[in-house]
C-alpha cells in the first residue's frame, strides 16, 4: 500500500483502495491514503475513503458555476500518479488506460461518474513555480518522490471528453522541501511540499496560499478541488466547517464531498479563494448495497466529517527550511529559527554487542539540566552507518535514559532533554542490532 492509514473507522483520501491498520501511539488519526496500483484486489472492502454529506456535490471542472474556482482545477490543480497509471507513447496524447471508477470500486449503475478513469492516486496544489502542497502520506519517502508524476489537466472540458494532456502537463517530483505526518508539539499534521523537476508557471499559475495562523470560523463556507477514487478533477463547494479545531489549530473538520484520491486537495475559503487546509483523512467512501457498491451518504451533520490540515504548519516548516527566501509564501513569516549547534562526532566499529548492551565504543558527556542532547548515525550533521547500529544514552547513575535502533531505516537517532536535578556526566554508547556488525560515526549535538 503506497500510504497506509491509520486508526478505525476513519478512511484515508488517498487513490484506490486503502487498508486498515490499528492505530498505533502517536500516529493520530487516520489519515486519507490510496494503495499502490496492482493492490486493488486485496485491499477491496477494507478501505475507508470518502463520503458525501447531504447532497453530492461533486461537479465536472465544466459544470461549475464558480468561475475562480473552475480557474483554480485548470491552473493549479494536479493528479499525483505513478509512471504506469498513464500511457504518453504519443507525448502529444497522454492517455489514461486503467481501470474506470465503477470497474475498479464495482459500482452500482446508479452511481455518477463511473465511466471516469481512476488513475491517481491523490491530489495536490501548484503554490509556487515548482511548489506543489499535498499530504505527507501521499509521498512518504526520496524514492516514492521520484517515481511520483505530477500532472495537470486531469479534468473535463465538456461532457464525455477529457481535456487533452501532452508530457509539457507532467512533471517529475525531484525532492520532498518540508513533511509531516503524525503528532508533533500536539498538533496532528499531514502535509508535504514537493518541488518539481522545471517550473510550471508561466503555462500554469499557483494559487494563493491562506496566511495567519488562525482558525477558520464554524460554518464557514469551503471548497474542495481534487482526484477523489483517482477520477479526473471534481469540484466541491458545498462543504462547510464543522469543527475548526481553535485550540491546537493542526486540522479542521469539514462536509466535504471527498473520496479516496483526494487525499492532498486543495482545501480553499469560498470567500477569498485562498488555499485553508489540506484534506487528508475522512469517512468511508462506498458502502455495500446488494452485489454492487454506493456512494456512501451521510446527512449535513452526521458521520465522523472529513479531516483537512491547515495550511499554515507546512507553509510555515517550508519557510523555515530555506530561510524565509520565498518572497510568495514567507513574506510575514516569523524569522527562521538560529542553525543548530556544531556537532561533536567519534567513530565506532563493533560487532556482537547484543543490541548495544555489550562490547560498546562509548563516549562520555558533560551535559546540565535543561540542555537537549541530540545523537544518531543520521539525522544529525556528520552522521554516518553502515550495518544496523544501535545506540543507547546512559546517565550519571549508570541507568539507561534513552535509546534508539531504528529511525533511518537501520540508522539510529534519538534526542534527550536533561531533567531538573539530573546534570552530571553522560554515556552514549554505540553498538549494533542483535549480534551483528556495524560502523560509523556518531554525530551529536549539546544545546
Amino acid at each position: 500500500m503506497r500510504h497506509p492509514k491509520f486508526g478505525l473507522p476513519v478512511r484515508p483520501l488517498v487513490g484506490a483502495l486503502m487498508c486498515t491498520l490499528t492505530l498505533t501511539a502517536g500516529c493520530g488519526p487516520a489519515e486519507e491514503q490510496e494503495t499502490t496500483k496492482g493492490e486493488e484486489s486485496s485491499a477491496l472492502g477494507k478501505k475507508k475513503s470518502e463520503v458525501v454529506y447531504g447532497t453530492d456535490s461533486r461537479q465536472d471542472v465544466y459544470a461549475h458555476a464558480d468561475a475562480t474556482l473552475r480557474a483554480r482545477a485548470q491552473q493549479a490543480t494536479v493528479a499525483l500518479m505513478a509512471p504506469s497509471d498513464f500511457n504518453a507513447t504519443n507525448p502529444n496524447n497522454v492517455t489514461f488506460p486503467g481501470s474506470t471508477l465503477g470497474t475498479a470500486y464495482n459500482l452500482c449503475t446508479t452511481e455518477r461518474f463511473r465511466d471516469d478513469p481512476t488513475a491517481a492516486f491523490c491530489s495536490g496544489t501548484l503554490i509556487d513555480d515548482d511548489l506543489v502542497l499535498t499530504a505527507g502520506h501521499c509521498v512518504t519517502s526520496a524514492s516514492a518522490c521520484a517515481d511520483t508524476r505530477l500532472v495537470f489537466n486531469y479534468y473535463r472540458p465538456s461532457a464525455g471528453t477529457l481535456q487533452p494532456v501532452t508530457t509539457a502537463d507532467i512533471f517529475t517530483c525531484t525532492s520532498i522541501v518540508a513533511r509531516q505526518q503524525g503528532t508533533v508539539n500536539g498538533q496532528n499534521l499531514d502535509y508535504a511540499i514537493l518541488r518539481l523537476d522545471r517550473p510550471a508557471t508561466p503555462r500554469f499559475t499557483p494559487a494563493p496560499v491562506r496566511t495567519g495562523n488562525t482558525a477558520l470560523s464554524v460554518g464557514q463556507n469551503v471548497a474542495v478541488i481534487g482526484s477523489g477514487s483517482g477520477i479526473p478533477f471534481k469540484i466541491d463547494s458545498g462543504g462547510s466547517v464543522r469543527d475548526a479545531r481553535s485550540g491546537t489549530l493542526d486540522y479542521f473538520v469539514a462536509t466535504t464531498d471527498t473520496f479516496g484520491g483526494n487525499s492532498g486537495s486543495g482545501v480553499y475559503e469560498t470567500s477569498n479563494y485562498t488555499v485553508a487546509g489540506i484534506l487528508v483523512r475522512g469517512e468511508t467512501d462506498y458502502v455495500t448495497n446488494g452485489s454492487c457498491r454506493v456512494v456512501n451518504t451521510c446527512t449535513e451533520t452526521g458521520c465522523r466529517g472529513e479531516d483537512i490540515t491547515y495550511v499554515y504548519p507546512a507553509i510555515s516548516a517550508y519557510c523555515a527550511a530555506t530561510g524565509n527566501a520565498n518572497t510568495r509564501l514567507c513574506t510575514g513569516m516569523p524569522p527562521p529559527p538560529p542553525p543548530p549547534p556544531p556537532a561533536t562526532t567519534f567513530t565506532f566499529s563493533a560487532t556482537n554487542t547484543n543490541s548495544a548492551q555489550r562490547s560498546t565504543v562509548n563516549k562520555d558527556v558533560a551535559l546540565k539540566a535543561g540542555q537537549v542532547i541530540k545523537l544518531g548515525t543520521c539525522t544529525v550533521s556528520g552522521a554516518t552507518g553502515t550495518g544496523d547500529t544501535y545506540l543507547r544514552l546512559y546517565g550519571p547513575a549508570g541507568t539507561q535514559v534513552a535509546s534508539n535502533d531504528d529511525t533511518c531505516g537501520t540508522l539510529s537517532y534519538l534526542s534527550y532533554t536533561v531533567p531538573a536535578n539530573a546534570a552530571g556526566t553522560y554515556q552514549i554508547r554505540a553498538g549494533c542490532y542483535s549480534n551483528t556488525s556495524c560502523s560509523g560515526t556518531v554525530a551529536y549535538t549539546v544545546q
